[in-house]
Protein backbone atom coordinates (compact mmCIF):
# COMPACT_ATOMS: atom_id res chain seq x y z
CA UNK A 1 0.00 0.00 0.00
CA UNK A 2 1.70 3.05 -1.06
CA UNK A 3 0.22 7.17 -1.25
CA UNK A 4 2.16 10.13 -1.82
CA UNK A 5 1.58 13.29 -0.20
CA UNK A 6 0.70 16.48 -2.10
CA UNK A 7 0.70 18.64 1.08
CA UNK A 8 -1.05 20.30 3.71
CA UNK A 9 -3.96 22.59 5.37
CA UNK A 10 -6.03 24.02 8.36
CA UNK A 11 -9.64 23.75 8.62
CA UNK A 12 -9.86 27.10 10.58
CA UNK A 13 -12.89 26.44 12.05
CA UNK A 14 -12.74 23.73 14.14
CA UNK A 15 -8.45 23.87 13.95
CA UNK A 16 -8.48 20.48 12.04
CA UNK A 17 -5.20 19.18 10.21
CA UNK A 18 -5.92 18.40 6.32
CA UNK A 19 -4.19 16.20 4.46
CA UNK A 20 -3.83 16.44 0.92
CA UNK A 21 -2.81 13.14 -0.95
CA UNK A 22 -3.08 10.62 -4.32
CA UNK A 23 -2.66 7.39 -4.97
CA UNK A 24 -3.34 4.77 -7.84
CA UNK A 25 -6.89 3.15 -7.67
CA UNK A 26 -6.02 -0.21 -6.04
CA UNK A 27 -3.80 1.19 -3.33
CA UNK A 28 -6.37 3.26 -2.47
CA UNK A 29 -8.86 0.23 -1.85
CA UNK A 30 -6.22 -1.14 0.41
CA UNK A 31 -6.38 2.41 2.27
CA UNK A 32 -10.15 2.29 2.66
CA UNK A 33 -9.72 -1.19 3.40
CA UNK A 34 -12.64 -4.54 3.10
CA UNK A 35 -15.30 -2.73 5.59
CA UNK A 36 -16.47 0.35 3.64
CA UNK A 37 -18.57 -2.03 1.83
CA UNK A 38 -19.38 -4.86 4.83
CA UNK A 39 -20.61 -2.72 7.40
CA UNK A 40 -24.34 -2.76 6.28
CA UNK A 41 -25.19 0.80 7.79
CA UNK A 42 -23.24 2.22 5.25
CA UNK A 43 -25.55 3.59 2.23
CA UNK A 44 -26.54 1.26 -0.54
CA UNK A 45 -25.07 0.64 -3.30
CA UNK A 46 -27.12 2.94 -5.56
CA UNK A 47 -28.79 1.93 -8.99
CA UNK A 48 -28.74 5.21 -11.14
CA UNK A 49 -28.14 5.80 -14.55
CA UNK A 50 -25.46 8.24 -14.16
CA UNK A 51 -22.92 6.03 -12.24
CA UNK A 52 -23.28 3.13 -15.28
CA UNK A 53 -21.51 6.14 -17.53
CA UNK A 54 -19.23 6.91 -14.76
CA UNK A 55 -18.40 3.41 -14.67
CA UNK A 56 -17.44 3.15 -18.73
CA UNK A 57 -15.33 6.92 -17.99
CA UNK A 58 -14.07 5.55 -15.22
CA UNK A 59 -12.27 2.57 -17.34
CA UNK A 60 -11.70 4.95 -19.90
CA UNK A 61 -9.66 6.35 -17.64
CA UNK A 62 -11.36 9.44 -16.49
CA UNK A 63 -10.24 11.87 -13.33
CA UNK A 64 -12.60 11.11 -10.88
CA UNK A 65 -13.46 14.48 -7.80
CA UNK A 66 -11.30 14.42 -5.08
CA UNK A 67 -12.33 11.66 -2.43
CA UNK A 68 -12.84 13.00 1.51
CA UNK A 69 -11.54 10.60 3.96
CA UNK A 70 -11.28 10.67 7.64
CA UNK A 71 -8.48 9.15 9.96
CA UNK A 72 -9.69 7.47 13.26
CA UNK A 73 -10.34 10.04 15.87
CA UNK A 74 -7.86 8.59 18.32
CA UNK A 75 -5.16 9.34 15.50
CA UNK A 76 -6.03 13.06 15.61
CA UNK A 77 -2.66 13.49 18.12
CA UNK A 78 -0.30 11.63 15.74
CA UNK A 79 -1.92 13.36 12.73
CA UNK A 80 -0.89 17.21 14.23
CA UNK A 81 2.59 16.30 14.83
CA UNK A 82 2.88 14.93 11.25
CA UNK A 83 1.45 17.93 10.00
CA UNK A 84 3.21 20.00 11.65
CA UNK A 85 6.45 18.49 11.35
CA UNK A 86 6.21 18.89 7.76
CA UNK A 87 7.60 16.22 7.15
CA UNK A 88 6.17 14.36 4.08
CA UNK A 89 7.77 10.43 4.74
CA UNK A 90 6.45 11.00 8.41
CA UNK A 91 3.15 12.15 7.17
CA UNK A 92 2.33 9.07 4.84
CA UNK A 93 3.80 6.31 7.46
CA UNK A 94 0.94 7.91 10.27
CA UNK A 95 -2.04 7.44 7.42
CA UNK A 96 -0.55 3.92 6.80
CA UNK A 97 -0.19 3.14 10.26
CA UNK A 98 -3.89 4.38 10.61
CA UNK A 99 -5.38 2.59 7.67
CA UNK A 100 -8.40 1.59 6.99
CA UNK A 101 -9.92 5.10 6.67
CA UNK A 102 -13.26 6.37 6.70
CA UNK A 103 -14.90 7.56 3.76
CA UNK A 104 -16.93 11.02 4.55
CA UNK A 105 -17.43 11.79 0.82
CA UNK A 106 -17.05 9.02 -2.45
CA UNK A 107 -18.73 5.85 -0.74
CA UNK A 108 -20.59 5.10 -4.37
CA UNK A 109 -17.42 6.13 -6.58
CA UNK A 110 -15.55 3.52 -4.27
CA UNK A 111 -18.22 1.17 -5.06
CA UNK A 112 -17.65 1.17 -8.38
CA UNK A 113 -13.88 1.51 -8.41
CA UNK A 114 -14.03 -1.93 -6.42
CA UNK A 115 -16.70 -3.55 -8.81
CA UNK A 116 -14.68 -2.46 -11.99
CA UNK A 117 -11.66 -4.07 -10.73
CA UNK A 118 -13.01 -7.46 -9.31
CA UNK A 119 -14.20 -7.49 -13.13
CA UNK A 120 -10.54 -8.60 -13.99
CA UNK A 121 -10.32 -4.80 -15.09
CA UNK A 122 -6.16 -3.22 -14.85
CA UNK A 123 -6.04 0.09 -14.11
CA UNK A 124 -3.03 1.94 -15.45
CA UNK A 125 -0.39 3.07 -12.94
CA UNK A 126 -0.93 6.39 -14.03
CA UNK A 127 -4.65 6.70 -13.39
CA UNK A 128 -4.65 8.46 -9.94
CA UNK A 129 -7.61 9.54 -7.47
CA UNK A 130 -7.03 12.47 -5.01
CA UNK A 131 -8.01 12.49 -1.44
CA UNK A 132 -8.45 14.55 0.94
CA UNK A 133 -7.86 13.25 4.32
CA UNK A 134 -9.08 15.13 7.52
CA UNK A 135 -8.33 14.34 10.93
CA UNK A 136 -10.95 15.41 13.27
CA UNK A 137 -9.16 16.45 17.00
CA UNK A 138 -12.61 15.78 18.65
CA UNK A 139 -15.97 14.23 18.43
CA UNK A 140 -17.56 17.98 18.49
CA UNK A 141 -15.64 18.52 15.62
CA UNK A 142 -16.15 15.88 13.59
CA UNK A 143 -19.85 15.43 14.47
CA UNK A 144 -20.20 19.01 12.88
CA UNK A 145 -17.94 17.97 9.88
CA UNK A 146 -20.60 15.43 8.91
CA UNK A 147 -23.63 16.70 9.91
CA UNK A 148 -23.52 20.59 9.14
CA UNK A 149 -20.93 20.95 6.84
CA UNK A 150 -22.29 17.65 4.71
CA UNK A 151 -26.27 18.84 4.82
CA UNK A 152 -25.98 20.96 1.38
CA UNK A 153 -25.25 17.35 -0.28
CA UNK A 154 -28.95 16.40 -1.31
CA UNK A 155 -28.63 12.78 -2.12
CA UNK A 156 -27.15 12.60 1.34
CA UNK A 157 -29.83 12.15 3.67
CA UNK A 158 -29.12 13.66 7.58
CA UNK A 159 -29.66 9.66 8.32
CA UNK A 160 -27.02 8.68 6.18
CA UNK A 161 -24.95 11.04 7.81
CA UNK A 162 -25.92 10.08 11.06
CA UNK A 163 -24.22 6.28 10.16
CA UNK A 164 -21.28 7.08 8.30
CA UNK A 165 -20.75 9.28 11.81
CA UNK A 166 -21.52 5.86 13.87
CA UNK A 167 -18.71 4.49 12.13
CA UNK A 168 -16.20 6.91 13.40
CA UNK A 169 -18.04 7.11 17.14
CA UNK A 170 -18.18 3.18 17.54
CA UNK A 171 -14.58 3.03 18.89
CA UNK A 172 -15.46 6.14 21.54
CA UNK A 173 -18.61 4.40 22.70
CA UNK A 174 -17.07 0.98 23.26
CA UNK A 175 -14.35 3.02 25.26
CA UNK A 176 -17.09 5.14 27.10
CA UNK A 177 -19.52 2.09 27.78
CA UNK A 178 -18.16 -0.88 29.72
CA UNK A 179 -18.69 -4.45 27.64
CA UNK A 180 -20.63 -2.91 25.01
CA UNK A 181 -20.65 -4.75 21.83
CA UNK A 182 -21.35 -2.86 18.31
CA UNK A 183 -22.14 -5.07 15.21
CA UNK A 184 -22.94 -4.84 11.67
CA UNK A 185 -26.08 -5.63 10.65
CA UNK A 186 -25.85 -8.63 9.11
CA UNK A 187 -23.90 -10.04 12.65
CA UNK A 188 -26.60 -9.09 14.10
CA UNK A 189 -29.14 -11.42 14.43
CA UNK A 190 -30.81 -12.49 17.68
CA UNK A 191 -29.27 -10.82 20.53
CA UNK A 192 -27.17 -13.27 22.70
CA UNK A 193 -26.88 -10.69 25.47
CA UNK A 194 -26.90 -7.55 27.18
CA UNK A 195 -25.12 -4.51 25.92
CA UNK A 196 -24.75 -5.85 22.10
CA UNK A 197 -26.65 -3.82 19.58
CA UNK A 198 -26.44 -3.68 15.84
CA UNK A 199 -24.40 -0.58 14.75
CA UNK A 200 -27.11 0.66 12.48
CA UNK A 201 -29.54 0.41 14.97
CA UNK A 202 -27.33 2.37 17.71
CA UNK A 203 -26.95 5.23 14.91
CA UNK A 204 -30.80 5.40 14.10
CA UNK A 205 -31.37 5.96 17.78
CA UNK A 206 -28.46 8.89 17.57
CA UNK A 207 -30.58 10.56 15.37
CA UNK A 208 -34.09 9.99 16.81
CA UNK A 209 -31.93 11.52 19.81
CA UNK A 210 -30.97 14.72 18.09
CA UNK A 211 -34.62 15.06 16.06
CA UNK A 212 -36.41 14.48 19.64
CA UNK A 213 -38.65 12.19 17.26
CA UNK A 214 -38.71 8.44 16.69
CA UNK A 215 -39.83 9.30 13.02
CA UNK A 216 -36.35 9.54 11.92
CA UNK A 217 -37.59 8.78 8.48
CA UNK A 218 -40.94 10.76 7.87
CA UNK A 219 -43.03 10.65 4.52
CA UNK A 220 -43.73 14.04 4.92
CA UNK A 221 -40.50 15.56 3.04
CA UNK A 222 -41.33 19.02 4.60
CA UNK A 223 -41.72 17.82 7.81
CA UNK A 224 -38.45 15.98 7.69
CA UNK A 225 -36.80 19.20 6.49
CA UNK A 226 -38.25 21.38 9.30
CA UNK A 227 -37.38 18.80 12.22
CA UNK A 228 -33.73 18.56 10.96
CA UNK A 229 -33.36 21.96 10.27
CA UNK A 230 -33.09 22.78 14.05
CA UNK A 231 -30.82 20.35 14.41
CA UNK A 232 -28.60 22.05 11.89
CA UNK A 233 -28.86 25.75 13.15
CA UNK A 234 -27.15 24.24 16.21
CA UNK A 235 -23.24 25.69 16.77
CA UNK A 236 -20.19 22.80 17.13
CA UNK A 237 -20.37 22.88 20.76
CA UNK A 238 -23.87 21.87 21.11
CA UNK A 239 -23.20 18.82 19.33
CA UNK A 240 -20.63 17.43 21.58
CA UNK A 241 -22.79 18.59 24.18
CA UNK A 242 -25.69 16.20 22.52
CA UNK A 243 -23.52 13.71 22.01
CA UNK A 244 -21.97 13.24 25.64
CA UNK A 245 -25.94 13.22 27.08
CA UNK A 246 -26.82 10.80 23.90
CA UNK A 247 -23.72 8.43 26.02
CA UNK A 248 -24.63 9.33 29.68
CA UNK A 249 -28.49 8.04 28.58
CA UNK A 250 -27.11 4.94 26.72
CA UNK A 251 -25.22 4.07 29.75
CA UNK A 252 -28.06 3.97 31.72
CA UNK A 253 -29.86 1.91 29.09
CA UNK A 254 -27.28 -0.59 29.18
CA UNK A 255 -28.02 -0.70 33.13
CA UNK A 256 -31.68 -1.67 32.35
CA UNK A 257 -30.03 -3.96 29.52
CA UNK A 258 -28.18 -5.80 32.62
CA UNK A 259 -31.31 -5.83 35.04
CA UNK A 260 -33.17 -7.91 32.43
CA UNK A 261 -30.74 -10.47 31.55
CA UNK A 262 -29.86 -11.51 35.01
CA UNK A 263 -33.81 -12.22 35.41
CA UNK A 264 -35.21 -15.39 35.59
CA UNK A 265 -37.25 -15.25 32.36
CA UNK A 266 -37.84 -18.99 30.83
CA UNK A 267 -35.15 -19.53 28.15
CA UNK A 268 -38.53 -19.73 25.25
CA UNK A 269 -40.25 -16.72 26.95
CA UNK A 270 -40.40 -13.29 24.09
CA UNK A 271 -37.61 -11.52 26.38
CA UNK A 272 -37.27 -8.04 26.84
CA UNK A 273 -33.54 -8.18 26.15
CA UNK A 274 -35.01 -8.10 22.61
CA UNK A 275 -37.01 -6.07 23.20
CA UNK A 276 -34.50 -3.35 24.35
CA UNK A 277 -32.68 -4.92 21.12
CA UNK A 278 -35.15 -3.83 18.89
CA UNK A 279 -35.09 -0.30 16.44
CA UNK A 280 -38.54 0.81 17.56
CA UNK A 281 -37.36 0.66 20.98
CA UNK A 282 -34.50 2.37 20.66
CA UNK A 283 -35.42 5.05 18.86
CA UNK A 284 -38.64 5.80 20.92
CA UNK A 285 -36.55 5.44 24.05
CA UNK A 286 -34.03 7.90 23.14
CA UNK A 287 -36.35 10.31 21.24
CA UNK A 288 -38.54 10.34 24.61
CA UNK A 289 -35.22 11.10 26.37
CA UNK A 290 -34.33 14.08 24.36
CA UNK A 291 -38.12 15.38 24.17
CA UNK A 292 -38.71 15.37 27.60
CA UNK A 293 -34.94 15.97 29.02
CA UNK A 294 -34.95 19.90 27.63
CA UNK A 295 -33.89 20.92 30.84
CA UNK A 296 -31.32 19.89 33.94
CA UNK A 297 -34.28 19.50 36.06
CA UNK A 298 -36.21 16.87 33.79
CA UNK A 299 -33.07 15.05 32.82
CA UNK A 300 -32.94 14.48 36.31
CA UNK A 301 -36.41 12.65 36.23
CA UNK A 302 -35.49 11.13 33.38
CA UNK A 303 -32.57 9.24 35.78
CA UNK A 304 -34.55 8.81 38.88
CA UNK A 305 -37.19 7.17 36.84
CA UNK A 306 -34.74 5.04 34.93
CA UNK A 307 -33.22 4.01 38.64
CA UNK A 308 -36.71 3.11 39.51
CA UNK A 309 -37.12 0.61 37.28
CA UNK A 310 -33.85 -1.02 37.11
CA UNK A 311 -34.11 -1.41 41.07
CA UNK A 312 -37.69 -2.71 40.46
CA UNK A 313 -36.41 -5.15 38.04
CA UNK A 314 -33.52 -6.47 40.73
CA UNK A 315 -36.46 -6.79 43.41
CA UNK A 316 -38.69 -8.70 41.67
CA UNK A 317 -36.03 -10.90 39.65
CA UNK A 318 -38.70 -11.08 36.73
CA UNK A 319 -38.68 -9.03 33.15
CA UNK A 320 -42.64 -8.80 33.60
CA UNK A 321 -42.16 -5.48 35.66
CA UNK A 322 -41.86 -4.14 32.08
CA UNK A 323 -45.15 -5.20 31.29
CA UNK A 324 -44.36 -6.58 27.72
CA UNK A 325 -46.91 -9.04 27.89
CA UNK A 326 -49.33 -6.26 28.02
CA UNK A 327 -47.65 -3.88 25.47
CA UNK A 328 -47.77 -7.21 23.21
CA UNK A 329 -51.52 -7.43 23.81
CA UNK A 330 -51.87 -3.60 22.69
CA UNK A 331 -49.79 -4.11 20.11
CA UNK A 332 -51.61 -6.86 18.37
CA UNK A 333 -54.52 -5.09 19.10
CA UNK A 334 -53.79 -2.54 16.54
CA UNK A 335 -55.65 -3.33 12.84
CA UNK A 336 -53.04 -3.69 10.48
CA UNK A 337 -54.76 -2.86 7.56
CA UNK A 338 -55.76 0.85 8.91
CA UNK A 339 -52.54 1.36 10.61
CA UNK A 340 -48.72 1.30 10.25
CA UNK A 341 -47.76 -1.20 12.95
CA UNK A 342 -44.41 0.51 13.25
CA UNK A 343 -45.39 3.84 13.66
CA UNK A 344 -48.07 2.77 16.21
CA UNK A 345 -45.28 0.61 18.24
CA UNK A 346 -43.10 3.87 18.23
CA UNK A 347 -45.68 5.96 19.38
CA UNK A 348 -46.93 4.17 22.11
CA UNK A 349 -43.44 3.58 23.57
CA UNK A 350 -42.45 7.11 22.92
CA UNK A 351 -45.53 8.56 24.69
CA UNK A 352 -45.45 5.94 27.67
CA UNK A 353 -41.94 6.45 28.29
CA UNK A 354 -41.91 10.59 28.83
CA UNK A 355 -44.88 9.77 30.96
CA UNK A 356 -43.00 7.52 32.79
CA UNK A 357 -40.29 9.86 33.19
CA UNK A 358 -42.75 12.47 33.88
CA UNK A 359 -43.78 10.48 36.96
CA UNK A 360 -40.15 9.43 38.11
CA UNK A 361 -41.09 5.86 37.63
CA UNK A 362 -43.82 6.27 40.49
CA UNK A 363 -46.25 4.86 37.83
CA UNK A 364 -45.08 1.29 36.79
CA UNK A 365 -45.21 0.63 33.34
CA UNK A 366 -47.99 -1.67 32.99
CA UNK A 367 -50.12 0.92 33.80
CA UNK A 368 -48.72 3.38 31.74
CA UNK A 369 -48.97 1.22 28.66
CA UNK A 370 -52.72 0.47 29.66
CA UNK A 371 -53.58 4.24 29.89
CA UNK A 372 -51.56 5.26 26.67
CA UNK A 373 -53.22 2.62 24.55
CA UNK A 374 -55.37 4.41 22.04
Amino acid sequence: MDIKVLGTAKDLRTETPVIYAQCDIPNYLKLVGEEFASFSIQRRKEKFTAYTRLKADIINGTLLPTLTLALPVEASSSARQAVESGDTDKIKKMILDNAPLNILDGLQRTFILKEILESGHSFPPEQLVHLEIRAEPDLDHLIYRIIVLNAGQKPMSMRHQIEILSLSLRATLIKEIDRLELVPEAEGGRRTRARRFSLDKISSAYHAYLLKSPEVDKQNVVAQRLSEQAVLQQDVEQFGIQFSEFVDFFKLYCEIDDAVESTSAPADSPTATNWLGNENTLNAFFAAVADFGSTPDRQTRIKTAIKMLISAVQATNSEETLGLDLFQLIISGFPSRKTNIGYATRKLIFVALKEFFRDEGETSLRDIWEREAE
